[in-house]
């Protein structure tokens, strides 16, 4: 049986302590999501779209009234958001296949707060489904590959196609690709030069990485 969006937050830890938790995490986190769906992209839009809300409204979410804006700012701050990634992610896969899956790294623009730096996160859009299907926070003492492994071990690779930039094209990351029964298409940069020069050398004149002036000088 598949589960539904309100069973899958359901699911998720609640890492509040036991005097915070006045509203159910599944029922704020359902707030949030249907206000950014509404429109809402920050949390005092959430709290504003949350507190316009009747009655039998709020008692679809299991809640007598509406949580207060800071009840926003808390919950968000003890959530675990690899966690509520995951989750969303095997919910927007569901069944099906993902098909095609396009990973890349991103800066969060805004996530800069004083001296720490920007919040960098690896996603994975399944092109088919139209939805990201996981995302992981780069470490400060990591970087997109180490994040983009840990991420693909995470996925149901089964039948997909995975594809990314040259910094993806990684032994590791094709591996474990491969055994989780998916392929993969990287592109091949100077950051794989031993790499480009056995392709162009295996395709010859046909590779686009040939100096096509070189040859055209040799044949004239």
């Amino acid at each position: 049986m598949t589960r539904s969006l309100w069973d899958v937050l359901g699911a998720i830890a609640d890492r509040r302590g036991r005097k915070g938790r006045q509203f159910p995490l599944q029922a704020v986190l359902a707030i949030a999501i249907a206000a950014m769906l509404a429109g809402a992209n920050d949390l005092r839009a959430i709290f504003r779209w949350g507190r316009r809300l009747k009655p039998e409204a709020l008692a679809l979410f299991g809640i007598e009234r509406a949580p207060c804006h800071a009840t926003y700012h808390y919950v968000f701050r003890s959530l675990d958001g690899d966690a509520l990634a995951r989750a969303l992610g095997s919910f927007a896969c569901g069944r099906d296949a993902p098909g095609h899956i396009a990973i890349d790294g991103k800066t969060l623009r805004g996530s800069r707060r004083l001296d720490a730096k920007a919040l960098h996160v690896v996603s994975a859009f399944a092109t088919q489904l139209s939805a990201v299907v996981g995302d992981l926070a780069v470490a400060p003492d990591e970087n997109e590959i180490t994040a983009a492994l840990a991420l693909l071990k995470e996925l149901p690779l089964e039948g997909a196609i995975v594809t990314g930039d040259a910094i993806f094209c990684q032994r590791e990351i094709c591996q474990t690709i491969t055994d989780g029964q998916g392929d993969y298409v990287f592109v091949v940069k100077d950051n794989q030069p031993a790499l480009k020069a056995d392709i162009a050398e295996s395709f010859g004149d046909l590779s686009p990485l040939t100096d096509r002036r070189r040859v055209q000088r040799s044949a004239a």
